[in-house]
Formats: structure tokens, sequence, C-alpha cells
């Protein structure tokens, strides 16, 4: 068949773009760092040394930790993403994430309502001209141009001739490629990588692929420092199904709820909307920043009170973007690795500690026994039980030995490799003395009370909650820290019209007692410092009883 020139050059480019991303990785191509040993740790000796004896959690855990490997491999494959902060975007599939995106930086640049098969996770950083680099299934490195993105999603090659003959088939190709690297002037944030992801969807609905499985999703947001959660306005509130899934990411992780296509709704309805949101997520105990409407159509919203509105909530999402940008960036590449070993490591100190009461309780009961002239027929299975336990507790004792070696060869092989590419990560001997957990400091002091069998003068809540009557803190720093804890001492000296002398309660989340005595205090005036590390701790404090 002959072509004409024009369709035979579109050929051609389309021909040379299928060549170039589904090519192998050349020799020159290589990484400047060796991954195969901490990547034949994660894809073999970590699940074959636990996968006889393990926590029941533990495939939630070695998804979330082979993710939290893909971003730290992310960030050597394209070094603009070290030193930023990433924000993730989640919600159901085809929930405007991307339409989002393009909104913000004024541009249509990625592809929006396509098929769940063909998305792939992309991350957009701020960069002085267009690059887009693809990395296929291949590990090979794909120099694209913009446009390619969307004909990756949507599909490229249906060319028709010059009588209108189909000379040949749409193509998509995003199931060849594992992500997208996009560098734009349009993206103003020099802090922050946006990373669009494919969206979440179960093994059972028609939306599901193997790009948006949730395991996937939940390993891809629980590795971010941000999430941007979206739901769709026309669905009239935020789903069961979304709700148990942000219920599964990390609790520390700040998300912001976004009502997205909030042009399809009146003014009354989507205000009602957002409350239904907020009110479900707090009845659910789900913590987040707000709740905020946003369309991508602002310009065909005719009625003027909406369109104010979803306008004056644009602005509040992108201050609250440009607060997390003011963030400096700390690595959390170590704690998030270091969650997997220690859970590991107390399951089996809590199955050692079981085994061995067991074995404690079985012994005592042969020595009384023994001392009654019991008959050895009837000692023989308690004997043998003896054996089968202290057998369990080696195995146990075994294992754990191996994890502690394993997470020192993982750490050693992680610190070399951080070294070379300048990503911050500690000595492998201080991952040890990085904080196992975050406990939150309402439930140390239930449980110090309990134990101490203190009971609480009512007195002091009344207290409390007369003196924060009516406070709503906005706190613009990030969770934890000095700057957090200045912020939020500066909202409740204002709030309380006092001076910083004049109020204080002991540094207490360090000091579990100290902070327990706020529980018997009867003295009239109260001093609060540095409490709290979460708004939400500050407010419940309200309703000690």
């Amino acid at each position: 068949m002959a072509y004409d020139e024009e369709t035979y050059e579109k050929l051609v480019g389309n021909f040379q773009l299928l060549c170039n991303i589904i090519r192998q990785k050349s020799e020159g191509e290589q990484l400047k760092v060796d991954l195969s040993r901490i990547e034949e740790m994660i894809q073999k000796k970590i699940p074959d040394t636990l996968k006889e004896n393990a926590p029941e959690d533990f495939y939630e855990l070695y998804i979330n930790f082979k993710s939290e490997y893909e971003k730290f491999r992310d960030f050597i494959l394209y070094d603009k993403l070290i030193g930023k902060n990433i924000i993730a975007l989640g919600g159901g599939f085809s929930s405007g994430k991307s339409s989002f995106l393009n909104a913000l930086m004024g541009k249509r640049v990625l592809p929006a309502d396509i098929d769940p098969s063909t998305s792939v996770p992309t991350y957009i950083v701020s960069g002085e001209k267009h690059e887009v680099l693809g990395i296929n299934v291949f590990d090979a490195k794909v120099q694209m141009q913009p446009k390619d993105i969307r004909k990756i999603a949507h599909g490229f090659g249906e060319l028709e001739g010059e009588e209108e003959e189909k000379v040949a088939d749409a193509v998509t190709l995003g199931h060849v490629l594992e992500n997208i690297f996009f560098s734009t002037p349009l993206h103003k944030y020099d802090r922050i990588a946006f990373l669009d992801t494919p969206g979440y969807s179960k093994p059972d609905s028609e939306k599901y692929s193997a790009k948006t499985d949730e395991q996937i999703a939940r390993g891809q947001l629980n590795a971010s420092n941000y999430i941007l959660w979206f739901v769709q306005a026309d669905a009239g509130t935020i789903t069961e199904e979304d709700i148990k899934f942000i219920k599964t990411l990390r609790e520390d992780t700040p998300k912001l709820v976004i009502v997205n296509k909030a042009d399809k709704k009146n003014l009354k309805d989507l205000k009602e909307i957002i409350s239904k949101i907020k009110a479900s997520l707090d009845i659910k105990g789900v913590r987040y920043v707000d709740v905020f409407a946003f369309t991508s159509r602002i310009n065909q919203v005719e009625d003027e009170e909406l369109c104010s509105f979803i306008e004056a909530d644009t602005e509040k999402i992108k201050k609250q973007i440009e607060s997390w940008n003011r963030q400096v960036y700390e690595s959390n590449f170590a704690r998030n690795f270091k969650i997997l070993f220690v859970r590991c490591r107390e399951f089996y100190e809590d199955e050692i500690d079981e085994e061995s009461r067991k074995l404690v309780r079985l012994n005592t009961s042969i020595t009384k026994l023994s001392i009654e002239d019991v008959d050895s027929e009837i000692l023989e299975p308690l004997q043998s039980m003896v054996r089968d336990a202290q057998k369990t507790v080696n195995e146990l004792k075994d294992i754990r030995e191996k994890l502690k070696e394993l997470q020192d060869e993982f750490f050693t092989e992680i610190k070399f490799i951080s070294d070379v590419v300048g990503i911050a990560m500690p000595e492998p001997s201080e991952i040890d003395l990085l904080q196992d957990k975050v406990q939150n400091p309402m439930e140390l002091i239930a449980e110090y009370k309990k134990e101490k069998n203190i009971q609480t003068d009512p007195s002091i809540g009344d207290m409390l909650q007369s003196v924060f009557e009516g406070i709503e803190p906005v706190i613009n720093k990030r969770p934890g820290g000095s700057e957090y804890r200045d912020e939020l001492l500066d909202v409740i000296f204002a709030a309380c019209n006092v001076e910083t002398e004049e109020i204080h309660i002991h540094d207490c989340v360090k000091n579990t007692e100290e902070y327990a005595e706020l529980c018997k205090l009867e003295h009239e005036s109260v001093k609060i410092g540095n409490i709290f590390g979460r708004t939400e701790e500050y407010a419940e404090i309200v309703k000690l009883q």
C-alpha cells in the first residue's frame, strides 16, 4: 500500500516512538550505584527469612517497604527529586487528579479520562524547560516530548490515508512504562514534587488493573510526605471505601481533601457535601487538614456566589500547598524502612515472651506433679510440650537474630548508596536510635492513670474547657519540630490573652510522669508549655475527664 508523504512521516514518527519506549537498557545507561545487592535483600532475603513466622500484617508492611524503596530508587533515577517533599495525589480512579494538576499549572499537559491500564505514575517537578523522562519495564531511560505523555496514555498511531482509509490502529503503551518524570517551568513550587498516581481500585472493580491495585496505591501514598485526596462532588460525599482506604494510610501524613468537579453542584448542595465529608471523617477518626472545593472548569460556572466560593477554596488549596512548599525537606527513608524491621522484631519478642510463659507454666506443672510422685506416663505429654515450646522459642530467637543481622546489612548497604547519590541517611549504628513509633500522648495518659490507679480531678477538665472555649487554632507548620511548637504556643497565648510567663505545663510529652500530673492538678493557675505534637492532641486535652 502506498502512502502520501504526510501519512508516511507520521508512521515513521510513531514507529520511532514505539522503538524508543520498548527498547532494552544499553550498557552506557548503568546507574552510578549498584542496586543489585539491596534488591536481592528486598526480593529474596527479607521474605525468605520471615516467610514461616511473620506478623499478620507482614504483607502490607512488605508492600509499603517495597514502595519506599521504589521511591528511593526514583530519587536515584531522577536526581531532581532529591531534596523535595512529595505531594501524592490520591483517590479513586478518574477522580480528577490529572485535571487538578493541569489547572494548577495553567496548561493541559497531563492526560485525563484515560483507561486504568494505561495510566502511569508521573512525578512533576519545577525546571527551566520542559523535559520528559520515562523509565520502562526494562529499566531503560526513555527521553520523550511532553506531547508523548498523552500519546502513551490515550494511544497513538491511528492514521488515515488520503481516502480516509485507516492505515494504522491506535496503540497504548502505559503498561510498558514504570514511571514518568516531567520537569516544567509551569510547576511553580521549587521544594515540592507532585506524584500523580493512577488511583486505587479493588480486584472486583471494573476499573481494576495492576496499575490501580489498592496495595500498590497504598504504598505510593505511604511513601509520600503529603497527600491530596480527591472526591468527586457528584458522589454526594466521601465513600466508605475511600474512608477505609484512608484509614490504612500513615496517620502522620497530612491529608488535604479536595471535592473536585464542584461546578456540578449548586452552592447549597456543595456546602452540605463538604459538611458531610468532614462529619464522616470526624466520626471515623480520620485526621485531615481540611476539605475544600475545586473545579478545573471555573470559567464555565455561571452562578456568581458558587464561583466566588470555589475560587476562595481554590486559593486556600494553593496556600496550603505553598505552606508545604516552605517546609525544609527531611529524609524519612531510614525511618520508613525501619518500620518493617521494628514491627517484625516486636512480633518475635511478643511470641518469644508468650512461648516462654507457656514454658514456665509447663515446667512448674511438671515440678509439682513430680513432687506428688505422679506416674511418668502422665508426665510424658507435658514433657513433650516442653520440648516443643523450647524448640519454638529457639526458632523464634534464631529468626530474631537473623532479622537484626538483615537490618544491619540492609542499612549498611543503603547508607553506602545514599552517600554516593547525595540522599541523607543515618549511619547504620544510628538506626536503632530512631524513634520506633509515635505514641498519642492521650493514650499515654490513659495507660499511666490505669497503671497507677489515678482518678482525674473533674475541675481540671472544666477549667481547661472554659479557658479554651471557642478557640480554633490554625497551625501552618508541619506537625512536630520547634517551629510547629512555637506557632502552637503563640496561638494559645494569643487566645488566652496572657504572657508566656503566666502559663505552662511541663514538657510533658517527653516525660510521661510529669504529663500525668496534669490529671491531678488542683492549683488555680495552670501552665501550658511544650505539650502537644499535633493539633488534634491539643483539641483532645480540653475534653480530659
